[in-house]
């Protein structure tokens, strides 16, 4: 993690190391980011490892930390169900309670923002006055949803999104073929997502039906919508995961035509000859920005079906 942290995120790293060597721990900090369990798991072991500045991940207590034995550690998730008032409760009484391993205290709470405003009050007190030893480490996605006053207490860190050329080498070291390993960080911002969906059937369905669609819209554009319909929309009828995969990975392949055209290099490496049997289109960048506003109404809470005709007709167009 440390190797990680110091190529992912310089600036926090730099930060969390000056501070643990010099003694001068933080006692509370908010992680504001899509991924951020293995970073706290790490700053909780940093507190209580003593083989090194920082975690050193490979002794009893890092590993306890890890995998959720360690007794001076409580960890509550938002993401499971609302973090109540009598969590927060929970937490104080068990850490005015003598430590059972003399090393300090760690509270995780993981998705803050899913807590109760009785539980971000109760919270705001207990970070008021810190307790010696007793470290928080609070995480979320949307900091507009943590109360500024508690915000105010910890010391916030906004997390970067992983580099998509970051992704793509680790792809490629694990043995991710070149053409997927180059698209996938355009789809998702961590690895875990990109391990996620790499080898699953939804990712290779949907990807073939974009060039499917492509070969219709250029080569027989009277077969687009049935062909579009039998394929995506009968398969994952309901599937707003799969409508959104394809309007994503259309978008990146119809980027990838125009690149041929203008001799830039493309994502679809394998797709290249493709592209290039495909005819000029003078509104190729009308029908993109067409593509992207189908994909943003996704957001709504829409008649999947409905949204794709009204995609194709408008993309047909070209206006």
């Amino acid at each position: 993690m440390k190797e990680f942290l110091k190529e992912t995120q310089p600036i926090f790293y730099r930060i969390l190391e000056k501070s643990f060597k010099e003694n001068k721990k933080t006692h509370a900090f908010l992680l504001v980011g899509d991924h951020t369990d293995d970073i706290a798991t790490f700053i909780a072991q940093s507190y209580i490892c003593h083989e090194d500045t920082l975690a050193c991940e490979t002794c009893d207590d890092c590993i306890r930390i890890k995998e959720g034995l360690y007794p001076d550690m409580i960890v509550c998730d938002g993401k499971e169900a609302s973090i109540k008032k009598s969590d927060i409760d929970h937490i104080q009484e068990e850490f005015v309670k003598s430590s059972v391993e003399n090393n300090g205290k760690v509270y995780i709470l993981k998705n803050i923002d899913n807590a109760t405003t009785q539980a971000m009050n109760s919270l705001l007190k207990f970070l008021e006055e810190p307790v010696e030893e007793v470290y928080a480490i609070l995480t979320t996605k949307n900091i507009n949803k943590v109360l500024p006053t508690i915000q105010s207490r910890c010391q916030v860190i906004k997390l970067l999104p992983e580099s998509k050329h970051s992704l793509e080498l680790k792809l490629k070291n694990e043995g991710v073929d070149e053409e997927d390993s180059m698209v996938l960080p355009h789809l998702f911002d961590s690895i875990e997502e990109c391990n996620e969906y790499k080898d699953s059937e939804l990712y290779f369905d949907v990807k073939n039906y974009v060039f499917y669609f492509i070969e219709d819209l250029y080569m027989k554009p009277s077969d687009l919508l049935i062909n579009l319909q039998i394929n995506l929309g009968k398969k994952y009828k309901k599937n707003k995961e799969a409508y959104a995969l394809f309007l994503n990975l259309l978008v990146l392949g119809m980027r990838d035509m125009f690149h041929v055209k203008h001799s830039i290099p493309v994502l679809f490496v394998k797709h290249k000859d493709f592209f290039e049997k495909m005819p000029e289109d003078g509104k190729i960048l009308q029908k993109i920005e067409i593509i992207l506003e189908y994909a943003e109404r996704l957001n709504n809470n829409v008649n999947l079906a409905l949204l794709l005709d009204g995609m194709v007709y408008k993309v047909l167009k070209g206006v």
